[in-house]
């Protein structure tokens, strides 16, 4: 009797099923399948216990001939032979495994699995076919322990470098969720089929559920190296920057030269990572990759120009500007950015023409959604009826803005409303500021003019009900309360601008304003109008705050002009001056103000030459100043102002 037919005959035997037997749990078809592998090892060992006959020779000679079919192609009668060199030599390793391997070729799994198991115990050469093949059939049979000794075994065997054994352990481990061994296995996989997106992904997926995110990165360098594609080294440096491991990101972005999409992405990720904490190091960076590596994109100068012109290299961030305005036609966002600082270096050169086309360009790019900012360049420009006309269209639309019936849910509606009440809410601020801009001109252009200067006042008087129409849609809004406050002050309405101002000093809002400037702003106003000897004191205590508390290390001109005022206001007169003289600003110089400081304080303390020459500059700007003509008429002797005098 051969083994094989002696197998076959014992593993079949079974009763027929029941018609009204129950339905198998998973735990029952456990038991069962643990039932039948101790019977098939005890098959296995009785068999081992029977000395079956041996025919070398006609093993060899069945042997020769099996492998001359196969060769030819002719399996059938090619396995005939194999049978009968298994059965001529039941002791051989490598024909038991290669009859179990044509078992299962047929589907006879069990019968399969008993003979390759028998096969295991045999002396001979082991190979991670055999193993392979047990590990196989134990996933088939379901006996988990048995499959996992087996893979690792053939995996073991053949260094981990059989890639279909390893595809089918990782397909086995898949099946047991077993995700901590998966790792580990494609980990190995991945290399051998060039990083296949779709294994990858899930290798990936597995590292991000387990929290590993050193290991991501690792895999993202490996398939980088491995495939030289660069949009892993991409993932990689993101992955680098999560974990702020930010002298690894500077040692890649180093070597990259190519104007790629994926080299760029790189640069402006670690730019942008470096300006969080040290904007100078950004700007070095990518002046580095610009000029000495040449990694030259539209993006890139578009970063450059913006850089550039935050420190001062106005002439090439004018020509990197525009040529990221030019070429970033995809990105509207950048494009109306480049012009915004465009428009702006324009206004800094009084070159208002360009400054308003580079608006409009800037409009132009963003869909007509720029309107605010091209108001305020009108404005700066004092194209003001320009500006007005645009405002009130526009202002025009949104007040009239009713969401139609059914076309959002309510949710929608809502964001879409509070966004018409921004827009509602900016668009009368920008008027605002505008007329407020255009008091000012009038106001410093024609000192004197009590016609004009109804002019000025009027619109004045307008910016202020917008300004309290906003108040009162909004009082929390800082800008537009301190704008208000100033307004007010100008408008001679001390108290309520001084309620704003008081608002805005409250501890509670430190955050929120800059209170050096709110201090200086109310201390300077109370010394001016100069109504009582306490509000005086505590106007000059503002101003001092002001100056003790502000971020830069020497105080600010502006501030200076008030404390000196405010010496001159308590008659500390040469105190005052040698105050004022540490004034050295040049457009300080061009106001009037600046002159009738220095003017009153130097005729307080009788220098009538330096207070002569004084008014005369007032003049200049304020030919009928009442205290310039006073003065001058009395040839600065007889009719000066005694000291400490309210001018």
């Amino acid at each position: 009797m051969v083994v094989v037919a002696a197998l076959f005959l014992n593993a079949c035997s079974s009763n027929p099923a029941k018609k009204n037997d129950l339905v198998l749990t998973s735990a029952d078809s456990a038991l069962i399948a643990d039932a039948v592998m101790k019977k098939m090892e005890q098959m296995t060992a009785k068999q081992a216990e029977v000395a079956l006959p041996q025919n070398i020779d006609a093993a060899h000679e069945a042997f020769m001939h099996a492998m001359d079919l196969e060769l030819r192609g002719e399996a059938s009668m090619a396995k005939m032979f194999w049978q009968r060199a298994a059965e001529s030599d039941p002791y051989s390793r490598f024909l038991t495994f290669k009859m179990a391997e044509i078992l299962a070729s047929q589907g006879a799994d069990s019968l399969a699995l008993v003979q390759a198991a028998r096969g295991q115990k045999l002396k001979g050469k082991v190979t991670p076919s055999q193993l392979g093949l047990l590990a196989h059939l134990y996933v088939k049979a379901g006996i988990v322990d048995s499959c996992r000794k087996y893979f690792n075994a053939a995996l073991d065997s053949s260094r981990y470098q059989d890639m279909p054994l390893l595809y089918d352990y990782s397909l086995f481990l898949e099946a047991i969720k077993d995700t901590k061994e998966l790792v580990r296995i494609y980990d190995l996989l991945l290399p051998q089929v060039n990083y296949i997106p779709s294994l990858l992904q899930r290798q990936l997926g597995l590292l991000l559920e387990q929290g590993k995110d050193s290991a991501v990165i690792e895999l993202f360098g490996n398939a980088h190296e491995a495939t030289g594609d660069k949009k892993m080294l991409t993932q990689m440096v993101q992955g680098l920057v999560f974990q702020k491991r930010i002298p690894e990101v500077k040692a890649i972005v180093d070597t990259l030269t190519e104007a790629t999409s994926e080299d760029e992405s790189m640069i402006i990720l670690l730019m942008t990572t470096l300006a969080e904490n040290d904007r100078p190091a950004a700007y070095a960076m990518l002046n580095k990759k610009y000029y000495e590596d040449g990694v030259r994109t539209p993006m890139l100068t578009n970063f450059l120009g913006h850089y550039e012109n935050l420190n001062g290299k106005i002439d090439s961030a004018k020509v990197h500007l525009l040529q990221a305005a030019e070429q970033l036609n995809d990105q509207p966002v950048y494009v109306t950015n480049a012009y915004h600082a465009l428009s702006s270096i324009a206004i800094k050169e009084d070159r208002m023409k360009d400054a308003v086309l580079y608006a409009e360009k800037a409009d132009e790019a963003a869909k007509g959604g720029d309107k605010a900012m091209l108001a305020l360049t009108y404005g700066t420009a004092k194209m003001y009826d320009k500006a007005y006309k645009m405002l009130d269209s526009v202002i025009a639309v949104w007040d009239k803005w009713n969401p139609m019936a059914g076309i959002a849910d309510s949710a929608t509606l809502q964001k879409m409303s509070r966004d018409v009440e921004k827009n509602k809410h900016q668009f009368r601020s920008i008027y605002a500021r505008i007329l407020v801009t255009e008091a000012n001109e009038i106001w410093q252009k024609n000192l004197g003019d009590s016609v004009k200067q109804k002019a000025a006042w009027d619109k004045r008087s307008k910016a202020q009900e917008l300004y309290d129409f906003l108040l009162k849609a909004d009082s929390t809004d800082i800008d537009v309360r301190m704008l208000g406050a100033m307004n007010l002050e100008r408008l001679h309405r001390y108290e309520e601008s001084f309620a704003h101002f008081e608002y805005l000093l409250d501890p509670s809002r430190a955050d929120q304003v800059d209170r050096p400037e709110i201090l200086n702003y109310y201390g300077y106003t109370l010394l001016d109008i100069n109504r009582s000897p306490e509000e005086v004191d505590r106007g000059f205590k503002m101003v001092l705050e002001a100056i003790a508390t502000e971020k830069s290390e020497t105080p600010s001109e502006a501030f200076l002009d008030s404390k000196a005022w405010g010496l001159y206001r308590k008659g500390l007169f040469a105190e005052a001056l040698e105050t004022m003289l540490q004034i050295k600003d040049g457009k300080l110089s061009e106001d009037y103000v600046y002159w009738e400081h220095l003017a009153a304080i130097q005729e307080a303390l009788g220098m009538n030459a330096e207070a002569t020459a004084s008014y005369k500059k007032l003049q200049k700007f304020w030919p009928k100043n009442p205290e310039a003509l006073r003065f001058l008429k009395g040839a600065g002797s007889k009719n000066a102002a005694p000291k400490g005098s309210k001018k």
